[in-house]
């Protein structure tokens, strides 16, 4: 990109708490500014557990006073990110996600003097499984209500940029896939044989299916008694599954560290990950698990399964809600070798952030030099 040092990018998240399109924001946010660019993060809150990812070069404005998450608090945010960047125009402004789409929709309504570029993310599927007729017709509407006035809609998928240009009718949709990786990543090292440990990672919420892991997970102890489950994340919930634990009398076996920065020791350790979610986004784990050279078990619950089922029996999808299809699954892959852990880690090298970076920030320039024409 031309003169780096004139080009600079809005980044709009609602705060620092644990979450996929936040933790891609932040890792995007941290490339550009290494490579020259200059990035603002506009938050509503300080507060979460990743606040000490986004680089100290970075400059971080936050809401005053704070905005604390509730019903309609991404939508004060998106108001108050507004009026500072029609106080300090950015180039560009980058919207990480569906939860963040007012974002768009407030920039759209900035002056043109001031209004930088958009691109605005789709981090989850327009068309869910088992959405109401009604629910979808709605959820139709809101999106071509917030996004109108996007310069560019990025989806993950090439199914969902095809949705996106339909229900626009037009051709508003690019595909990036999601920069879910870091640069230079250790090389994937094979389990052991008599590894039967199973890693999942998530925020600590109904939506994340714990619940329904923990009891499967009882089935596959009694087939593998040396098998143990691991769960990194923090969560309201956390208690809950504590509790859930004791009663299936998988103390012991069962171990939940809490929030961590990095799963990939965690990774290192374990036979299989699994992704139990009753809803999730694009599933951005799934990529760090195949990265590290680990079979995916996964609900039907993220495009990203569509992306590598075919795979070398890389990735497993199972019915979502199914606490028995995922205890019959697990069973079944751990009652095989593990395939090879370097061909599933070159099948995610296109999610690694150096592609994902350079894409966006060719698709802002772009759009930029589109917008100066008119």
């Amino acid at each position: 990109m031309k003169n780096k040092n004139s080009f600079s990018i809005g980044i709009v998240i609602h705060d620092f708490v644990f979450g996929g399109s936040e933790r891609i924001a932040i890792r995007l946010a941290n490339y550009w500014s290494q490579h020259g660019i200059s990035v603002v993060v506009f938050a509503g809150s300080e507060c979460g557990e990743m606040r000490d990812l986004l680089s100290p070069e970075i400059r971080l404005v936050v809401a005053a006073p704070h905005i604390s998450r509730c019903k309609s608090s991404m939508a004060q945010v998106a108001k108050n990110a507004a009026q500072y960047f029609r106080a300090n125009p950015v180039s560009a402004c980058f919207v990480p996600g569906n939860y963040h789409w007012p974002v768009a929709y407030e920039l759209g309504r900035l002056p043109s003097r001031v209004r930088p570029v958009i691109l605005t993310q789709i981090s989850s599927p327009i068309y869910k499984p088992g959405r109401p007729a009604w629910a979808q017709k709605f959820f139709n509407m809101k999106m071509r209500f917030l996004l109108r006035k996007s310069d560019k809609l990025v989806a993950l998928d090439s199914e969902t940029a095809s949705e996106a240009n339909a229900l626009f009718r037009r051709h508003v949709a690019d595909v990036i896939p999601l920069p879910a990786l870091c640069g230079r990543l250790a090389a994937p090292q094979m389990p052991e044989s008599t590894n039967f440990n199973i890693l999942a990672a998530g925020r600590l919420t109904h939506a994340k299916g714990f619940d329904l892991l923990i009891q499967a997970f009882s089935s596959v102890a009694s087939h593998y008694p040396t098998a143990t489950l691991t769960i990194c994340g923090a969560g309201p919930d956390h208690q809950a599954l504590l509790d859930l634990v004791a009663r299936e009398g998988l103390q012991g076996k069962v171990l939940l560290t809490g929030y961590v920065t990095d799963i990939r020791p965690y990774l290192d350790q374990t036979r299989l990950f699994v992704l139990s979610s009753r809803r999730e986004g694009y599933g951005a784990v799934i990529l760090e698990a195949l990265a590290a050279g680990r079979q995916v078990i996964t609900t039907n619950c993220t495009p990203a399964a569509g992306d590598f089922v075919r795979c070398l029996n890389a990735v497993h999808v199972v019915p979502v809600g199914d606490s028995a299809a995922l205890a019959r699954s697990m069973i079944a892959v751990l009652a095989h070798p593990a395939p090879d852990a370097q061909t599933l880690a070159e099948a995610v090298k296109p999610f690694a952030i150096d592609f994902g970076g350079q894409a966006y920030l060719s698709l802002m320039s772009a759009a930029l030099e589109k917008a100066k024409a008119h």
